[in-house]
């Protein structure tokens, strides 16, 4: 009898214990998926998205500097009391670089936001259809960002993983293997 048949039924015991109290322990209070927080703050509307909601304030008749702070308006946080500085900013008369200026380092759906405003308010022609477009590039900067940012984590994940999964192959694989050829080798 090999040390795996004799290890075989405390293995099976021990996986049977695991799957019994897996499940009853991931349902007690403070496991599992976390409630909402109330008062957390809300994710950061994407620049395309804002870009595409001053289109469609544009296209309603708004100029420029109260689209951006009808858009401030809405949104809480960061985001909306910088948004709403700027558009004060601006309809007090302030060149769009000037209006920019107070609110310093920008997230970056921020500053895509104000990269992609710039033509159409130094230009002095807020055209819907300028944005629309301004706004499928932004979606494509984000998105390579993300896939660049997904590559570097891949990259810098290997090492971590590797040893991670190393021992659990050598335990399970490989040890398992050595210890049955061991006795036919030494008997």
């Amino acid at each position: 009898m090999s040390a795996l048949d004799a290890a075989a039924p405390a293995l099976l015991v021990l996986a049977a214990v695991v799957v019994v109290l897996l499940p009853s322990r991931a349902r007690l209070p403070g496991r599992g998926a976390p409630d909402v927080v109330r008062g957390a703050p809300e994710p950061p509307v994407s620049a395309g998205v804002l870009v595409e909601l001053t289109a469609a304030v544009l296209e309603a008749g708004l100029p420029l500097a109260e689209a951006v702070s009808v858009l401030g308006g809405d949104r809480g946080g960061d985001a909306g009391s910088v948004l709403g500085r700027v558009g004060a900013g601006l309809r007090l008369g302030l060149p769009w670089h000037a209006a920019w200026a107070p609110a310093g380092t920008l997230p970056a759906h921020l500053e895509d936001y104000r990269a992609a405003l710039t033509f159409t308010a130094t230009s002095g022609a807020p055209s819907a259809a300028s944005l629309r477009a301004q706004a499928v590039q932004v979606r494509r900067a984000a998105y390579r960002r993300a896939e660049r940012a997904a590559e570097t984590l891949s990259v810098q994940l290997v090492l971590p993983l590797g040893l991670c999964a190393l021992p659990a192959f050598v335990c399970w694989g490989v040890l398992p293997v050595v210890m049955a050829l061991v006795p036919e080798v030494l008997g």
